[in-house]
């Protein structure tokens, strides 16, 4: 399959520069393998002092092993370059990855509320020792986890991999404040409920990343663009009459691309050139979009038919 020219190349790396990409990749492998360590510790300690929080906690952990997972391979398959079959290169692998990561945060969460209700019915003993000191052990490698993603943050996945970690620190959080309760107390009871409490953190965090998701499979505009104010911008500029068909999309969370329809007065013709870098400087450095493709119209110019009806 062959290459896009080397322009189209240059554009992509210019987007999401290649060092930037090594790098991030480069965290997600030690993240993961902290995180696989970790899982297994939590799933031996949830086992043997029968804690639900725990073992809801290490269910998490193994949604967010299979979220760095995920966003490790796709994150490698998106660095391919454009080809004329896929002329926007392969950055959407990332976007379906993320979907398949909160449908499976989605599942994961719901079965840790069917076990808290088992629980909630019939509460078994839970030993507190047990349950604190392993916590503890994954809260510690949580943080960590969060400090090597947090070094180089670009990407849908890397970012929705870092919400994955922090939510699972939170969870450990609550899984330290249940022992803590159960050993002073012995109120067994509290374990299913932070397991409930650590279910809704989980479907939260997935409900977020699932939007964002579907909003740009969905072709929606960026949320930190609304198209009517950058109309009004660019119908500021000095030569532009009027801006029409304009529509804003998203390929991934970090590449936004434009079309419009732009119309010069009879004077602006001749300095069309000029325009065109002004607003495509304004588009780049303003509103974040990387691709625009324009045309220039003059007063006069009317479209044939429906051509434009999108």
């Amino acid at each position: 399959m062959s290459r896009l020219g080397s322009r189209s190349q240059e554009e992509q790396h210019s987007i999401h520069p290649h060092s930037v990409k090594v790098a991030e990749q480069r965290n997600l492998a030690a993240a993961m393998a902290l995180t696989s360590s970790i899982m297994a510790v939590e799933v031996v300690g949830g086992i043997l002092s029968n804690s639900l929080a725990l073992l809801s906690d290490a269910w998490h952990m193994f949604a967010d092993l299979t979220a760095l997972v995920l966003c490790y391979m796709a994150g490698r398959v998106s660095m391919r370059p454009a080809t004329w079959d896929k002329t926007y290169g392969y950055y959407r692998v990332e976007v379906l990855a993320a979907l398949l990561n909160g449908a499976t945060l989605v599942a994961v969460a719901l079965f840790i509320f069917y076990e808290a209700v088992e629980r909630l019915t019939s509460t078994p003993t839970v030993h507190g020792g047990h349950m604190l000191l392993v916590a503890s052990i994954g809260l510690t490698a949580n943080l960590a986890s969060m400090t090597i993603i947090s070094r180089r943050m670009l990407s849908l996945n890397v970012k929705a991999a870092f919400l994955h970690v922090l939510s699972d620190a939170l969870s450990s959080m609550g899984v330290i404040a249940a022992a803590i309760t159960i050993y002073l107390t012995g109120w067994s009871i509290i374990d299913p409920i932070i397991g409930i409490v650590i279910g809704a953190v989980i479907i939260y965090g997935a409900s977020r990343m699932l939007g964002t998701v579907v909003n740009i499979l969905l072709e929606g505009t960026p949320k930190h663009i609304d198209p009517k104010r950058l109309i009004e911008r660019l119908r500021g500029i000095e030569g532009i009459l009027d801006v029409h068909d304009l529509h804003v999309w998203s390929i991934t969370s970090y590449v936004h691309v434009l079309s419009a329809h732009i119309v010069l007065s009879e004077k602006a013709m001749g300095n069309r050139d000029t325009l065109l870098n002004d607003i495509k400087r304004i588009l780049k450095d303003e509103y974040g979009i990387s691709h625009s493709t324009l045309q220039m119209e003059g007063e006069g110019y009317r479209e044939v038919g429906e051509i434009c009806s999108i």
